[in-house]
């Protein structure tokens, strides 16, 4: 008996949930006002007439691919020069009367220089000759002492590696 009464009333909810949409539906009238004007109504009017409304078209919504990740862009392995050293003139180098103060400091870097680096020449801290060569010639200095530093460079102009300094001393005639 329960499981008769069950089945009578779950076919009593579809039967009432399968009328829902037809019973939902609205009828509409049109009728004309004195002026020709069209009325549109839900109820029927005298000289009205029963409008079929029919369904708009539809169009099922579209899936929306999702965004691909773009890939990161690939990271340059941070680089490193190995080395950098002044060759000559060695440290304590005494540049003799007869050269007229006119010396060429030769360095060495290891791996070789990297597109948008320099290589700067400093005396004390001081810039004095900038390149993209690590030989580096300077004339006509005065009498002495003089320490100089090779130094690669980046493009903001910090300092990526930099040398041992180098002590000169250079010897000039005195006028008496």
């Amino acid at each position: 008996m329960a499981i008769q009464a069950c089945w009578k009333s779950a076919l009593a909810t579809l039967l009432a949930l399968w009328l829902v949409p037809a019973s939902a539906a609205t009828e509409v009238y049109v009728s004309r006002d004195e002026n020709g004007n069209l009325i549109f109504s839900d109820r029927p009017s005298k000289n009205s007439e029963k409008h079929e409304v029919k369904e708009l078209p539809t169009m099922p919504a579209m899936k929306v691919p999702e965004k691909e990740p773009k890939p990161e862009p690939k990271k340059e392995p941070a680089f490193e020069y190995t080395s950098l050293a002044i060759v000559s003139p060695s440290e304590g180098t005494n540049i003799p009367r007869g050269m007229g103060g006119n010396i060429s400091v030769n360095g060495v870097l290891s791996p070789g220089l990297q597109a948008g680096h320099s290589v700067v020449l400093l005396q004390g801290s001081s810039v004095v000759k900038r390149g993209r060569q690590t030989s580096f010639s300077l004339s006509n200095l005065s009498r002495g002492e003089y320490q100089f530093q090779l130094q690669v460079r980046d493009k903001d102009d910090e300092a990526l590696i930099s040398s041992q300094p180098v002590t000169v001393y250079v010897q000039r005639p005195t006028a008496n």
